[in-house]
């Protein structure tokens, strides 16, 4: 299964083994990821014609251009022109060991500070500038855009509507981890499979033979997602009503205090799997005890049709 090069919030790496379980063995059409994010469903089934889709024109292009020649290399000048940390080749503790990463008060008391923002702030902020500046072209510009998300607060880096982006430095750095998946990215992407489209779910022509995933923004969830709404969720609803094909929609029905009632209403009577996800436990100072986050999450994947297969052809092994 396919781990997320970008770590976006919501990605779906550690529940994709469930996910894609439930998917077809087979298609003689294409399968389309609409809302493709990070593309770890996309990059994780082994159909022959896969599309993924998504509105953010800087993240499909980053995926169009992932297997370019060059893209190391530029990533590794990248890194070197804007001063950033490359934890990937110097290990993370020596650059620990630099006086000005500072420290950080934790619960009352002042501690060593274990991130890299303070190494990589003014870095971060020339790179931001210059990527909204047009300094960045071409190649350059879909690797300063992995750059900034990587190393950007909550592995995320904002888009605005006029395309620039915003947002603050993050504690991650380009890891040895970070350098495993994204080999691992292009080994998948090399095989040709894969096709990037940068727009919406509402401008693509879906045939019969196709297979569609989705994994919308949620309504019900406690991270913020800008511009999706009551309405957008209607619109979407209407839009699966219309599907002439199977598909597959990932979406909660609560999240902690916050339900999506438009949702459940829609999909009774539909076929839903109820996902098992853990969540972290919190612990802190000055609690009698470690504690789970006391919050209910009912994560669920609907599906236009009960499924009758799963995976069997080798390519995955499923518990």
């Amino acid at each position: 299964m396919t781990d997320s090069l970008l770590n976006y919030i919501g990605h779906k790496s550690k529940i994709v083994k469930q996910i894609i379980g439930y998917f077809p063995e087979e298609i003689s059409g294409t399968f389309y990821d609409l809302f493709a994010g990070s593309c770890v469903v996309g990059l994780s089934v082994p159909y022959e014609r896969i599309v993924c889709v998504e509105k953010n024109p800087h993240l499909s292009q980053l995926y169009r251009d992932l297997t370019h020649p060059n893209f190391l290399v530029e990533l590794l000048r990248i890194l070197d022109d804007y001063n950033l940390t490359n934890s990937s080749v110097v290990p993370r503790s020596q650059y620990l060991k630099d006086p000005n990463i500072g420290t950080v008060t934790w619960h009352g008391e002042t501690v060593s500070n274990f991130h890299l923002d303070q190494l990589n702030k003014d870095g971060y902020r020339r790179l931001i500038d210059d990527f909204n500046g047009g300094v960045l072209n071409g190649l350059e510009r879909s690797v300063g855009y992995l750059v900034l998300t990587l190393y950007g607060r909550n592995s995320s880096v904002g888009t605005k509507d006029d395309g620039s982006l915003s947002g603050g430095v993050g504690p991650l750095d380009y890891s040895i981890r970070a350098h495993r998946k994204f080999e691992e990215h292009c080994g998948i992407l090399k095989g040709g499979r894969h096709r990037f489209v940068t727009g919406s779910y509402s401008d693509i022509e879906i045939g019969v033979d196709d297979f569609v995933y989705m994994d919308p923004p949620y309504l019900a969830s406690s991270y913020h997602y800008s511009g999706w709404g009551e309405d957008d969720e209607r619109a979407l609803l209407r839009f699966i009503d219309s599907l002439p094909c199977r598909w597959a929609l990932s979406n909660t029905f609560q999240s902690g205090d916050r339900c999506n009632r438009i949702l459940e209403e829609w999909s009774s009577g539909r076929t839903v799997i109820s996902i098992d996800k853990k969540y972290r436990k919190w612990a802190a100072a000055g609690l009698t005890t470690a504690h789970k986050r006391d919050k209910i999450n009912r994560e669920v994947l609907i599906l236009s049709d009960p499924p009758t297969t799963s995976f069997g052809n080798g390519l995955f092994t499923f518990a």
